[in-house]
């Protein structure tokens, strides 16, 4: 009787103590919090005006790998820091159809280095009166899900790509990219050159 009584204290203390233990969590993203939607005016030195969102801020940049850049030249980043995004710019002035047609194929090509991690390459036509260009969505797991080109065909270009600083996932990503998405289209949208 004893024995048994031993016997039955020792399960108890066995079944406590491991019962004490945490059982794994499930894998799971943070939620993430989104602002409202309001934008304001960027002006460029540079011959462009467009809309950003107010929780986005501008970076000029002057230098690229420590060399002052050409003055046909001018980058932009806009970042999202909320969302850990950056938006780079690029913009170039062209003189003649050949240098616009050569700009598009340099376009070209560092989009579709994307293919690796990607999908799909999907392309998209904008056709303003006074801008063209074109809207690349990459699907998939590639470093940048948007790139774009706009142009007046006269003598101003811009190349822009969205880069997130996160392992690409297009699962826990997708809400954010289809917020910052809404945002881009709104840039374009009101994209100006003067």
């Amino acid at each position: 009787m004893k024995r048994n009584l031993w016997l039955l204290q020792f399960l108890l203390i066995v079944i406590f103590v491991s019962c004490t233990q945490q059982l794994p969590k499930e894998k799971s993203y943070p939620r993430v919090y989104f602002p409202k939607k309001s934008y304001t005016k960027y002006i460029s030195e540079c011959d462009f005006e467009f809309e950003i969102p107010t929780y986005a801020q501008i970076q000029s940049k002057d230098f690229f790998r420590n060399q002052r850049l050409k003055g046909d030249s001018c980058w932009v980043n806009i970042v999202f820091p909320q969302f850990n995004g950056t938006l780079h710019i690029s913009y170039k002035y062209f003189e003649n159809t050949n240098t616009l047609l050569r700009l598009m194929e340099d376009n070209y090509r560092l989009t579709s280095k994307h293919t690796i991690k990607a999908s799909y390459i999907k392309d998209s036509i904008i056709d303003n009166p006074k801008i063209k260009g074109l809207i690349y969505s990459v699907g998939g797991n590639a470093a940048s899900d948007k790139q774009f080109v706009l142009t007046d065909q006269k003598n101003h270009f811009i190349r822009g790509a969205m880069y997130y600083e996160n392992q690409p996932n297009i699962d826990s990503m997708r809400p954010v990219i289809q917020f910052i998405d809404k945002d881009l289209l709104h840039l374009i949208n009101t994209f100006t050159f003067y």
